[in-house]
């Protein structure tokens, strides 16, 4: 299998990406706009059953949520 890479600005998306596992790397551009570079096998996969509405733990979901947020708070944190 081939490791995908994609840039995702959805905090959503990301934080469900984070929860399967998916390495998240925040990006932040010129305009201090913060994304999430995220790579992995079957990205797409995984992008497709996000929008399938699947059943999963929800704390488990808040948890990772909480880690993207944390990551866009300390990036812009050190943009100052």
């Amino acid at each position: 299998m081939d490791t995908e890479k994609r840039i995702f600005t959805d905090t959503l998306l990301t934080a469900f990406l984070h929860f399967k596992n998916f390495s998240v790397k925040p990006l932040s551009n010129s305009q201090k706009l913060i994304s999430f570079e995220v790579s992995g096998e079957n990205l797409s996969d995984v992008i497709s059953e996000f929008y399938t509405n699947p059943k999963i733990p929800i704390l488990a979901f808040i948890q990772s949520y909480k880690t993207i947020r944390s990551m866009i708070f300390n990036l812009k944190e050190g943009q100052k």
